[in-house]
Order: structure tokens, then C-alpha cells, then sequence
């Protein structure tokens, strides 16, 4: 029989299930025919989602209720402050092999990534990144996720990440750690790449929510959020990458002289119009 795959989201709230939407949309549009479900505390009517399902005792980390919940056999769990720009249905090819598979947070000399739970951890192994955990579904993922669960429910922590690193570290489960590409939150940094890295599948920020929980300005599109240079930039990546191109059935696309000079031209006008754009919607 075949093993069903599948992404979930968690909110709780409006303006979160709000973004939900979104994100599940870049999910849609990257991987035709992935299967996308909800699990919320609202009442809404959102066709992008395959399913809807009713958190039944909602709190701020509901998404390990929905992790333990979710239908599939192999599960991608994303935070919706996040865009899937690109094909990631390769991440569960890897859960054949592995029964987890997460991607470092990458800001690990910050007080967050040295808060420990019971015990002080070793460097070399640092937290994962909560925001984007592919695993399959078997009894001891299910036990380290209710044991995740319990533990920040019960110590009221404000951040999860810190016990999921020790209860891993703790785990016989087999963990494979997904490139930084699969979770980019360093986005900024894109200026230094160049067609022979890999492109961004998921570009994942908290400035997606900043409308509503700073007051800034919403980011409602991928070029609101890097800029007309590093949008053009990101789909000069995107075009050449090799596995991507392999995955469509196509060749990469490496840019030559003339590309890069059309692409000047382009940003000539568009980042102009870009800043002014930014200006009036403040």
C-alpha cells in the first residue's frame, strides 16, 4: 500500500490562520497534488486546504497536538510565517531512511540556542529549528512528540526548541539534518550566492507577522520581504539548480552575459518603483 504524504500547519487566531492560507497556497503552487491540511481554532472555509481540522484544546504550541494528529504517514510540519518557493516533496524521499528530519536554527550563538532544559548539551550539537520538522509517523516519533508536548505544556516554556534538543539528543530516533536552503531565514545573505549553490526551497521569517504583532509594514510577497535585487537574484538560483531542473523534467538555466544585462535593466526600474511602492503603503 502506498504510504500518503502530506503538509501541516497549526494556528490559533485569526491573523495566524490568515497567513496559514498564504503559506499553504506557496506549498500548492510549488508541489502540484501535495495534500495540505489545517488544524486551527477558528471556524473558517479556506479551499486551499485539503482538510480543516478543530484543535480540541488549543494553546500556543497547538502544532505538536497537530503533529501527533496528523493523517499522513509521512508528515512535513511548517510554520506559516514562511514561503515554499520551490519543489520539496524530496523531503520525504529521506523519510524512508530517516524517521526525522529538521533543519538547524541558525542563530546559535544567541541566548535562545544556549537555554537548556535538564542538562547542558555540546556545541556540535545544536538546537533544530521547530519551524519546518518532516518526520514519519511510527511509535517512538509519536512518543518523543507527546513527551515534547508534555514538557513545555507543563514547565509553561515560551520556547520549544531547547527541550526538543535534549529529548533528541536523548532518542534512538534517526535524525538527518536538512540543509540551510530547506529553511532559509538568513535570507540576506543570498546576495553572496551564486549559481553553483543551491537554490532556497523555503524562504522562512518572522517579518511575514510583523504587521500585526510590532505594527510594521506587511510583507505580503516574497519581493516585499528580500527586494527586487535579491528577488532577481533568487530566481537566477532557482533557474540553474540542478535538482530542481532534474525534478521538472528540464535543464538548468545558468544566466549569460546577455541575461545578466537584461536583468540590470530590469532592476533599473524596479527598484524605484519598489521603494515607492514601500513608501505609500506605509
Amino acid at each position: 500500500m502506498t504510504e500518503t504524504t502530506g503538509v501541516i500547519f497549526a494556528t490559533t487566531g485569526k491573523n495566524y490562520t490568515e497567513l496559514a492560507e498564504r503559506a499553504a497556497q506557496s506549498v500548492k503552487d510549488s508541489c502540484p497534488g501535495l495534500e495540505v491540511d489545517l488544524f486551527t481554532d477558528q471556524h473558517v472555509d479556506m479551499p486551499v486546504f485539503d482538510r480543516i481540522h478543530q484543535l480540541e484544546d488549543p494553546w500556543h504550541r497547538s502544532k505538536m497536538d497537530a503533529m501527533i494528529a496528523s493523517r499522513f504517514d509521512k508528515t512535513l510540519y511548517l510554520d506559516v510565517d514562511l514561503f515554499v518557493i520551490a519543489d520539496i516533496r524530496d523531503v520525504f524521499e529521506v523519510l524512508d531512511r530517516f524517521d526525522m528530519a529538521m533543519a538547524h536554527d541558525p542563530i546559535r550563538n544567541g541566548v535562545r540556542c544556549h537555554t537548556f532544559w535538564c542538562k547542558v548539551l555540546p556545541n556540535a550539537f545544536p538546537q533544530f529549528n521547530g519551524g519546518v520538522v518532516a518526520f514519519r509517523h511510527s511509535p517512538k516519533v509519536e512518543d518523543l512528540l507527546k513527551n515534547w508536548s508534555a514538557a513545555v505544556r507543563e514547565n509553561n516554556f515560551n520556547r520549544d526548541q531547547p527541550v526538543l534538543r535534549e529529548l533528541v539528543w536523548n532518542s534512538e530516533l534517526r535524525i538527518t539534518t536538512l540543509p540551510p536552503e530547506y529553511n532559509l531565514m538568513r535570507f540576506k545573505d543570498l546576495h553572496l550566492w551564486r549559481t553553483h549553490h543551491s537554490a532556497p526551497r523555503i524562504i522562512h521569517s518572522p517579518q511575514f507577522h510583523k504587521h500585526f504583532t510590532k505594527r510594521k509594514t506587511r510583507v505580503s510577497t516574497i519581493e516585499d520581504l528580500l527586494g527586487p535585487m535579491l528577488t532577481s537574484r533568487l530566481t537566477a538560483l532557482l533557474l540553474a539548480d540542478r535538482s530542481l531542473a532534474r525534478m521538472a523534467g528540464r535543464e538548468p538555466h545558468f544566466p549569460s552575459g546577455s541575461d545578466f544585462f537584461i536583468r540590470r535593466l530590469r532592476l533599473i526600474k524596479d527598484v524605484p518603483l519598489f521603494w515607492i511602492r514601500r513608501f505609500f503603503r506605509k
